[in-house]
């Protein structure tokens, strides 16, 4: 036992000697990152409520963006606004290259496509504009060609009587089920999650139903995942945090079926426009209130199918109308444990990224192979609230950091991906990979001031070695 012991202290100590010899060249070096990174493009960016954005799949990573030429207005007669774009980053030769899905689309990050592999090897991209519109896009690939795209076709959603803005379509989130289904889970009828299907890999869709309904300001925010088989978990929000003290629920839909957390049936999944019950009659994973408005931003399932979630909490928004609070947001993480939720405060993740809309994060990304594991971007100091100042430039800068926890969530280490930067990092990604290695992609650039246009962010990626 003793020399059992003694291994377990030589090993914790030489891993803090490699952190802190890691955290060392962080601070010591001007725009630091933690490996080798690939620009797969040169502008890119997306929102975070459409999924899969980025995919791995027989030796290549693809991912989805949206380009932006800067002012919304007095760009958009040129060519390349709005282009709804596909990079892909071949692992064997180390190439990247890019191509336009969907030439001036509409400048909104909003616009970035899911992607799904289909049987025969062809790629499913599906992709709206953001709410103007009542059409959802869709393309096929050629099979095992991420850059080679056929034709759009389109599939009109439908509407209400009232005919009103909100019936209008936005995000796409797709799963094909064991049976051959495909579900396109979007923002539709309402301004609330509706779904189509299609039963012949989306050459021909239909209209499925309305999800869920929410406080009728705005929507629910719902994030998505799926066990590979026929279950699709999910958490929900009430309503647009700049709209309502959000908290956040989970449910999941099987056999037709929408249930709670613990598997008891809520109600029946809809096959028409009216949505069957609210988020709040899901299981409650977190209580919002005035001095905690909660934001979906991450779901994943573990080994056992059990979600583990990441969402973000403003903090200082009590009183105050939009544009004065998002200065205090910090990242939560919760674990379904098969009969409990469990949720911890993460991390601080710093100031909203512009104003009025004081709950937009830097984000966090779930490692899907790995629960312990997290990616946050923020401007402060995760474990202190201490402003992130870059040493190259003396300005506060969004960086990347790997979390990682040994007991559930309720205390993380934390390691720099990126330091000392002269531009930000956002939204990070990390796709589903059978290897021991990690693909993470980010936004990385001198600003993002907001989802209609004004963003200068590459789409960047980083290859992390085995845990």
């Amino acid at each position: 036992m003793a020399s059992w012991n003694c291994r377990l202290a030589t090993a914790f100590v030489s891993f803090l000697v490699l952190v802190t010899a890691v955290i060392g060249d962080a601070q010591q070096t001007a725009n630091y990152v933690a490996g080798s990174l690939v620009q797969l493009n040169d502008n890119g960016a997306w929102s975070w409520f459409m999924d899969e954005r980025v995919i791995v799949y027989k030796g290549k990573l693809i991912v989805g963006s949206v380009r932006s030429l800067g002012d919304f207005d007095a760009t958009r007669n040129q060519p390349n606004w709005g282009n709804v774009e596909v990079s892909v980053y071949d692992f064997a030769t180390g190439r990247a290259d890019h191509v336009i899905l969907d030439r001036h689309f509409e400048q909104d990050d909003h616009d970035a496509p899911a992607f799904l592999v289909l049987p025969d090897g062809r790629y499913l991209a599906v992709y709206t504009k953001h709410a103007v519109e009542r059409k959802i896009y869709y393309r096929f690939s050629q099979p095992g060609d991420p850059l080679i795209w056929g034709d759009a076709e389109v599939f009109e959603t439908p509407g209400t009587d009232k005919k009103f803005a909100g019936d209008n379509a936005t995000y796409s989130n797709l799963f094909r089920l064991q049976d051959g289904r495909i579900y396109d889970f979007f923002r539709g009828i309402g301004h609330e999650p509706n779904y189509l299907y299609s039963d012949d890999d989306g050459k021909t869709w239909r209209y499925g139903g309305h999800i869920l309904r929410g406080k009728g300001g705005y929507s629910p925010y719902l994030k998505y995942a799926f066990d590979g088989k026929r279950t699709i978990h999910f958490i929900a929000t009430e309503d647009h945090p700049r709209n309502y003290d959000d908290s956040i629920y989970h449910g999941l839909i099987r056999d037709g079926e929408i249930r709670g957390s613990d598997g008891r049936v809520a109600a029946k999944l809809s096959t028409t426009t009216e949505a069957p019950l609210a988020a709040w009659d899901l299981t409650k994973v977190f209580q919002g209130d005035p001095d905690n408005v909660a934001w979906t931003v991450d779901i994943e399932l573990d080994d056992h199918e059990r979600p583990y979630i990441a969402f973000s909490v403003q903090k200082d928004g009590r009183g105050l109308p939009p544009r004065q609070g998002g200065m205090d947001l910090r990242y939560d993480y919760g674990r379904w444990d098969g009969s409990t939720w469990h949720v911890h405060e993460m991390a601080y993740a710093g100031t909203r990224l512009y104003p009025y809309e004081d709950d937009y994060s830097g984000l966090v990304a779930l490692d899907p192979q790995d629960p312990n594991t997290v990616f946050i971007s923020t401007n402060t100091d995760p474990a202190t609230g201490k402003p992130l100042i870059s040493a190259a430039d003396g300005q506060r800068h969004y960086e990347l950091f790997r979390g990682k926890t040994a007991d559930g969530g309720a205390h993380w280490r934390w390691q720099p991906i990126t330091a000392n930067s002269t531009v930000d990092n956002l939204r990070p990604l990390v796709p589903k990979w059978k290897d021991a290695r990690t693909a993470l992609v980010w936004m990385r650039g001198p600003s993002y001031t907001n989802n209609h246009g004004n963003w200068t962010t590459a789409v960047v990626a980083l290859i992390l070695p085995p845990k």
